[in-house]
């Protein structure tokens, strides 16, 4: 007996599939919990049955022809060869032929179903998976000085920082929820034991069941994937070598380096962003340009900027940038103007 077929001739499963309870679901998760290895098959299997569905398989009258035609040609060939195979045998043939009619249409049904079942079953199932390809996918992005959260269709929760983009489907599937970011999210994810969580960055597949972790790609040289609570595998494109973060602990991807680390990483850094703060700890001063350009969704020009050297450090929450710019000044010792849009920094 295979994997998949062990949970098809479960009626418990079936019956947990089809009419779930409590004490089924509490039985199911503790077994898939103390099973890990056999999650995919137990949703593979949940798809299959989840995917039979009786009352929809009603034939057209072409079906019904097409399977009458077919059953009368086989049962032509059928009588012919028994015709020939006994013709000394007559009244065995006369006593199949005086076979009374409720049998014969009972034969004709079981015939039926062997042959167009199974073709129906798979046409159901490319029918539902067909579906599936054409649930609509929901695009959600952030400009520079804007920040946004999100309610995913499963209940859990994204916030979106600036210049970023967060695309899902508009419905998850039965076996897992799937999105990809770009830029930087914080998700916190609603538990669902039979279906993980994923989240594409870049290539690699950040996989969650019920946890809280932050993602961040915007650094061209270095991804970051940073767990905040549960316990989330990291892998690129669905390979064997997963990674496993605990609490605490943050992947890192160096891109120039084909890299891959684990590091432990500062919490409150991590989603200072999330929470409208701004922290700089030794930043030079590109960094904080590109930072508060994001952050306000401006665009600085600098004079006489060329042998400047910063190590900056400090920290803001909900200041305007006009408060920002004039503590830097006192510290780093340049001008600034600005100008709607545009900020102008003199040293």
């Amino acid at each position: 007996m295979n994997q998949i077929e062990f949970f098809l001739t479960n009626p418990e499963f079936v019956r947990w599939v089809r009419e779930p309870d409590k004490d089924l679901d509490t039985y199911w998760k503790n077994w898939i919990d103390a099973n890990p290895e056999r999650r995919k098959d137990l949703q593979s299997a949940r798809e299959i049955v989840e995917g039979i569905h009786f009352k929809e398989i009603i034939p057209t009258a072409e079906i019904r022809d097409e399977v009458l035609a077919k059953i009368l040609k086989e049962s032509n060939s059928i009588e012919k060869k028994i015709s020939e195979d006994f013709q000394k045998k007559q009244s065995l043939v006369n006593w199949i032929r005086e076979i009374g009619q409720i049998y014969k249409v009972a034969a004709v049904l079981v015939i039926a179903m062997l042959f167009y079942l199974p073709n129906m079953l798979n046409k159901n199932e490319a029918s539902e998976a067909s579906a599936s390809s054409r649930v609509p996918w929901i695009e959600k992005s952030t400009s520079h000085g804007e920040k946004l959260s999100i309610t995913l269709p499963d209940g859990s929760r994204v916030w979106l920082n600036s210049g970023s983009r967060l695309k899902f489907p508009d419905k998850f599937s039965e076996t897992e929820r799937f999105m990809s970011i770009s830029g930087e999210a914080y998700f916190e994810v609603k538990k669902d034991s039979l279906r993980p969580f994923r989240v594409e960055s870049e290539g690699f597949v950040t996989t969650a069941l019920g946890t809280s972790f932050n993602i961040n790609t915007k650094n061209n040289a270095l991804l970051k994937i940073s767990l905040l609570t549960g316990k989330v595998t990291v892998d690129r494109n669905q390979d064997s070598d997963k990674i496993t973060l605990i609490p605490g602990q943050e992947f890192q991807f160096d891109k120039a380096g084909n890299e891959k680390r684990v590091k432990s990483f500062n919490l409150e850094r991590a989603i200072a962003w999330k929470e409208g703060r701004i922290i700089f700890e030794n930043a030079s001063l590109p960094e904080v340009v590109q930072t508060l350009e994001e952050w306000y969704g401006v665009k600085f020009s600098l004079v006489n900027a060329e042998k400047v050297k910063w190590k900056f450090s400090g920290e803001y929450q909900n200041q305007i940038l006009d408060n920002i710019l004039n503590s830097i000044s006192y510290i780093e010792k340049f001008e600034y103007e600005i100008n709607g849009k545009n900020v102008k920094l003199k040293f």
